[in-house]
């Protein structure tokens, strides 16, 4: 019987490698009948058992065939054993991978649960930043038209009726490389502060429109002072606003802003009188003051000049109210 790969003779025998002569005959024996065809005649594999042991028991009694077989059965046997270990081996890698790959899949949920949680806490911020700065608008809104009418009826009281163009103007200056401004942009941004008259541009010098940034500048000239004021003086400073620098274009603050507020002043004192006799200490009208402000000379201030253009650009802006031919109103910077 040559080596098979699957049965082992010894097996076969059910002897020990190490088994005698003796031991190899008498469980010759034993299996022989056992599994003899004679005796087996309902089973189909007994005369194929009964040969594979004779055959097992011929070779193991021959020295020389069963040294032969013992060689090739340790072979086969190490062999076996490298197999088993390399077949461990992936088992063991193809685990490792695999729990590697789970510990990355959780850690990616992980991640991925942590990231959107940030998108959303960060969204929500957003939105509530939005809103804390909508509502902020809304009361600077407010305030400010609540200030305008206190003030235009301060105007009207003091006589002020008729100020003069330049104390209500204000002059912006802001770079285009961060902003680009025209008329209509002007306007929304600056309306919130009070009813605008005129919004004058500055001309951009042909050699200026080749840079990537400019300083252009524009005058502002607002219906009432106390318009203008508010935005002198507004506490306010939104991304908007930044943006631009101000300034009053005679340079100072008008006198006229002194008078609304000394009116301001006798009319909050009256209605507070008035509140007091009528026994309700509410103090609506002392919520509008005007703020005192340094005279500003002009010339103090950086790169600021009011220039004949500035005057230039005014008269011309009167000359259209009146009807003139004339409508190209300019300021150069």
């Amino acid at each position: 019987m040559e080596m098979d790969s699957i049965v082992d003779i010894y097996e076969l025998l059910g002897i020990a490698a190490e088994a005698g002569e003796k031991e190899i005959t008498k469980a010759y024996r034993v299996k022989a009948l056992q599994y003899h065809p004679d005796k087996n005649r309902d089973n189909p594999d007994a005369a194929r058992l009964f040969h594979d042991i004779k055959s097992a028991y011929d070779l193991l009694i021959d020295p020389k065939r069963r040294a032969e077989y013992d060689e090739k059965r340790r072979a086969l046997i190490a062999k076996r054993h490298r197999q088993s270990v390399l077949s461990g081996q992936r088992k063991r890698m193809k685990s490792q991978l695999e729990e590697d790959e789970r510990i990355a899949r959780e850690v990616r949920s992980t991640e991925q649960a942590r990231e959107q949680n940030i998108h959303k806490e960060a969204d929500r911020f957003r939105r509530e930043a939005q809103r804390q700065e909508e509502r902020r608008d809304r009361k600077m809104r407010e305030n400010i038209q609540r200030m305008n009418e206190e003030a235009m009826r301060a105007e009207a009281s003091a006589g002020l009726d008729e100020v003069d163009d330049v104390d209500r103007s204000i002059r912006i200056r802001w770079d285009s490389g961060i902003a680009s401004h025209d008329r209509r942009s002007l306007e929304k941004i600056f309306s919130a502060f009070g009813e605008l008259e005129e919004v004058v541009l500055a001309p951009v010098a042909a050699h200026s429109r080749k840079r990537v940034s400019e300083t252009e500048s524009a005058l502002l000239v607002f219906k009432s002072v106390a318009s203008a004021h508010a935005l002198m003086n507004t506490k306010h400073q939104g991304a908007q606003l930044d943006a631009f620098s101000r300034f009053w274009a005679a340079g100072k603050e008008p006198r006229a802003v002194q008078d609304i507020l000394d009116a301001t002043r006798s009319s909050s004192k009256d209605r507070m009188d008035m509140g007091s006799s009528n026994g309700n200490g509410n103090d609506d009208g002392a919520s509008f003051q005007l703020p005192d402000a340094d005279t500003i000379d002009l010339r103090t201030i950086p790169g600021i000049d009011m220039s004949f253009a500035d005057f230039e650009a005014l008269t011309l802006m009167r000359m259209r109210q009146q009807g003139s031919s004339n409508t190209d109103g300019s300021l150069t910077q």
